[in-house]
């Protein structure tokens, strides 16, 4: 089969561009996506698995409820402790010998550990408060960074930086990431960089440890409260997952659009040219509206009120008393059709509102004539 210069000239084409994508290099990268299953919806899942090693009870709080008198340490977000009401009721129960462990920033669950973005939550005045209660100040903005945390006389190696800043009052320093101190029969902890408790950080350094000296800091036993910030929500899932959505978005618009606009063949007008109306079919409208109105009811009262007066005329006129009788006599009808053409019901079909429509033109086109002698 013979091929024209044009067509060979395509293939050609294609087959150089085939040749130059199969013979160009090409440089593999590995990025890290994070954590699959439960980790990566819980941040502070293997902090759960790591206390329950060590033998306490962990308690996951997915949103707000007061601690009890038998849980030992609670660790909560900073975002958690919003208004006066909450910031009170742990403040007494700190007082009465529970451990608050406060993680000021990356503490939201729906963060990936393995993005730079982290959202810095706002804190609020009634927390500040009840901090400053216990000699600590917790400043929002600032830079702050640790490599070594000192806790009870033991040095931890850290990895933490934030833009809070945590101090306790009366040392001389421009503050850190860690604050401690006892207060009432408790005890009050500031850890400004979240990180060193999530999944990813735990085992690094001596997070973990520190973790286990926190707890062990207490001196009571029982269970370890574990309070998630804030769920996921449509907003943070949209940012981390935005661009899937917006291309299932175009590919519905381009759907409707070849769903929807002509594709073949001209244009057709949006519009039917106007179907140009007789006398006639307005009348056959507006006898279908007086139907579905009122059976008709409306048209016959007229009727039937000028057969009754002209009637009552003839009749009394001619010295007649039953007034039906007379009417069926001069118009040659059965009584029983001029009693029904006469009486207020409404007709219940078609064919009868014929009938006794045709009955009282029938009785009035007889009343406008002369009587006989």
């Amino acid at each position: 089969m013979a091929v024209c210069g044009k067509e060979a000239g395509v293939i050609r084409f294609f087959a150089l561009a085939l040749l130059f994508l199969t013979g160009c290099e090409y440089t593999e990268i590995e990025r890290e996506t994070g954590y699959k299953g439960k980790a990566r919806v819980n941040p502070w899942l293997a902090a759960e698995r790591f206390i329950e090693r060590l033998g306490y009870e962990t308690h996951p709080v997915m949103s707000w409820t007061e601690p009890e008198a038998g849980d030992a340490a609670w660790i909560v977000p900073a975002s958690i402790l919003s208004n006066m009401s909450f910031a009170q009721t742990m403040e007494q129960w700190v007082h009465d010998g529970g451990h608050l462990i406060l993680i000021v920033e990356r503490t939201d669950a729906s963060t990936s550990d393995w993005r730079g973005y982290h959202s810095i939550p706002s804190i609020e005045q009634a927390l500040t408060d009840m901090l400053r209660n216990a000699g600590i100040t917790l400043e929002k903005s600032g830079n702050a960074s640790a490599d070594e945390i000192e806790f009870l006389g033991d040095d931890y190696k850290v990895d933490a930086e934030s833009n809070a800043v945590v101090s306790l009052d009366g040392e001389n320093d421009d503050g850190g990431v860690f604050a401690s101190t006892e207060s009432g029969e408790g005890r009050i902890t500031v850890i400004t960089d979240g990180r060193m408790f999530r999944n990813r950080w735990i085992g690094e350094q001596d997070h973990a440890a520190l973790l286990a000296a926190l707890l062990d800091a207490g001196g009571y036993e029982g269970r370890v409260g574990i309070v998630r910030d804030s769920g996921l929500s449509l907003w943070s899932l949209l940012r981390e997952h935005l661009s899937p959505v917006l291309i299932a978005g175009a590919l519905l618009l381009l759907l409707w659009l070849w769903r929807n606009m002509s594709r073949f063949g001209p244009i057709e007008s949006a519009t039917a040219p106007p179907v140009s109306r007789g006398y006639e079919h307005h009348l056959e409208a507006l006898g279908f509206f007086h139907w579905k109105f009122d059976h008709a009811a409306t048209l016959l009262a007229q009727l039937r009120a000028q057969v009754a007066e002209y009637g009552q005329r003839a009749c009394l006129a001619a010295g007649r008393g039953d007034l039906q009788t007379f009417l069926a006599e001069r118009a040659c009808l059965p009584p029983e059709r001029v009693d029904r053409a006469l009486s207020d019901n409404a007709p219940q079909d078609p064919n009868a509102f014929t009938l006794v429509t045709a009955d009282l033109q029938k009785l009035l086109e007889t009343l406008h004539q002369p009587s006989m002698p």
